[in-house]
């Protein structure tokens, strides 16, 4: 099979675990998700934006927080929720029940205010009133199909834009085939990827924004038109207008504009973000005294005290739980993969930047590491602010946080694997095929099957086996879409990806490696 049916093979592939992901979580079941839907619903409804201290989950969201299954973690949040242990324990019958519940709450709640705060609304509104639009035309329709399809709508196109712009991304780092294709396998293969993107919120769109403002600051460093400052001033200024950790990419943004477009380039740039995401930020300082808005921020958290707190961390453990949570945690449930996959996930893909790391490097590929330092940099800060504000209960950054990552340190690592280890790039390949087949048949379906997800590879067969009579009827409780379509994108899923890791493994044991080529002229730092 050529190239170009590998790559429309890949789309099938992407478009699968998007639709996949989005039907098999129960309601709710994304990162703080009712509260994101609050916000997209509070637009739909033509509210505006409201001051945060007066934003309010509606009394339909209010209502289904009680008809919801949720994780133990959840709800120490929510002390009204029924936990999945308690809900698996109830009869077929008490279950159907419960669903029909999530099915008739009334649509005309949506008008009606709770009492419960939305601690969301303070986040910028962008990718909110994308998703406003849909939420206002399908009004009518059940709480859980509304937020099905806008799941839908979110995962299928923050796939497109991060499957396109990381593919632009590689286009710049001269990246050839099949590594290309093998970037893109491996992206889509993350399951954190689709834990991010295949819920409503904000990521779906920052993620794949902070990827093209990379593609075009790299532009920006290698060819300094006009026409290329200005496309990178604008997409960081989409990105500063959806989520507030934009504001750690802006100072590049701002360097490669000012040092390779001049004056010109760098009041094109100013006048841009002035105008378009500036207005944003006085506000959040006007009514919050802080620029991002962040709870933490408003709570007095400030620079000082989590600066302060760097020294007393525990950084090789944070980096480690770190990387294996970016891999993927479970979602609400906060049960990662084993710590044997993500540890030999981890070590190939350090293998390839090392590789990368040896030799001299190109404009385009100084720009994506300054990209990536200037991220775990923010990462690092993220982590001193959750100890800080957890009291040290917690000394991770939110993994979703660090799929802005994912991308850049895929292409990087291939990079370093096309030129001096293919085995590299076969192995990642073969492993991240191996997460997406592990993530679904012994983890999420069996999660949400009714069983605890870290049962042995004997008591999985049997629930697909004995039990699956069983398992039908828990998912189809549980779960936000239909079962048949739930089981039937698994197997297309997993041939989809079996399928492509044996061409890319085998074009790729077949390739030569590819020499490192510097640009001359002014387009080298």
């Amino acid at each position: 099979m050529g190239l170009g049916s590998v790559r429309w093979v890949l789309v099938a592939y992407a478009a699968a675990n998007a639709v996949l992901y989005s039907a098999l979580l129960p309601l709710w079941e994304g990162f703080d998700e009712p509260f994101h839907f609050g916000y997209v619903q509070q637009l739909a409804n033509g509210r505006g934006l409201v001051d945060l201290p007066e934003a309010r989950l509606s009394n339909e969201v209010s209502d289904s927080l009680l008809c919801a299954p949720v994780s133990s973690t959840v709800k120490v949040n929510l002390p009204g929720a029924v936990t999945y242990e308690r809900f698996f324990s109830w009869t077929p019958q008490r279950r159907a029940r419960q669903r029909e519940r999530e099915n008739e709450i009334p649509h005309e709640g949506r008008w009606g205010e709770s009492a419960i705060p939305n601690y969301e609304a303070h986040q910028a509104p962008l990718a909110y009133l994308v998703l406003a639009a849909p939420e206002r035309l399908i009004l009518w329709v059940a709480l859980p199909r509304r937020v099905l399809l806008l799941r839908i709508v979110a995962a299928l196109a923050g796939a497109a834009l991060l499957g396109t712009g990381a593919a632009a991304l590689c286009r710049e780092l001269e990246l050839g085939e099949p590594y290309r294709s093998i970037v893109l396998f491996c992206l889509f293969s993350w399951q954190m990827t689709w834990a991010t993107l295949a819920h409503v919120a904000n990521d779906w769109l920052a993620v794949p924004l902070a990827v093209w403002a990379l593609v075009f600051t790299i532009r920006c460093a290698v060819g300094p038109t006009t026409a290329n400052v200005i496309a990178a001033s604008l997409l960081i200024s989409a990105g500063l207008l959806t989520k507030a950790y934009f504001l750690a990419l802006e100072p590049l943004v701002l360097a490669v504009c000012a040092v390779r477009g001049g004056w010109r380039g760098l009041g094109w740039h100013a006048g841009i973000v002035a105008v378009c995401a500036a207005p944003w930020y006085i506000r959040n300082q006007v009514l919050y005294g802080t620029l991002s808005g962040m709870q933490e921020a408003r709570l007095g958290f400030g620079p000082g005290m989590v600066l302060g707190a760097v020294p007393h961390l525990w950084w090789p453990k944070i980096a480690l739980d770190s990387s294996r949570f970016a891999l993927w945690m479970g979602n609400n449930t906060f049960r990662p993969l084993s710590t044997k996959i993500t540890g030999a996930v981890i070590l190939t893909l350090a293998a390839g930047q090392l590789l990368w790391a040896v030799g001299r490097h190109k404009t385009a590929e100084r720009v994506a590491a300054a990209y990536c330092g200037s991220w775990l940099l923010a990462l690092a800060y993220a982590a001193a602010l959750a100890h800080v504000a957890t009291y040290g209960a917690s000394s991770t950054p939110s993994p979703w946080y660090a799929q802005v990552l994912t991308a850049p340190l895929l292409a990087l690592a291939l990079l370093g694997a096309a030129r001096r280890g293919r085995f590299v790039a076969a192995g990642l390949a073969l492993l991240l095929g191996l997460v997406a087949v592990v993530t679904y048949v012994f983890r999420l379906i069996p999660i949400y099957g009714g069983m605890d997800g870290r049962g042995s590879v004997g008591m999985v067969a049997n629930l697909y086996g004995a039990r699956f009579g069983e398992l039908v009827e828990k998912l189809g409780a549980a779960a936000l879409g239909p079962v048949w379509l739930i089981l039937g994108l698994t197997a297309t899923v997993l041939v989809l990806a079996a399928f492509l890791e044996w061409q890319l493994i085998r074009q790729t044991l077949r390739a030569s490696p590819s020499a490192p080529t510097l640009r001359r002229g002014p387009a080298s730092l």
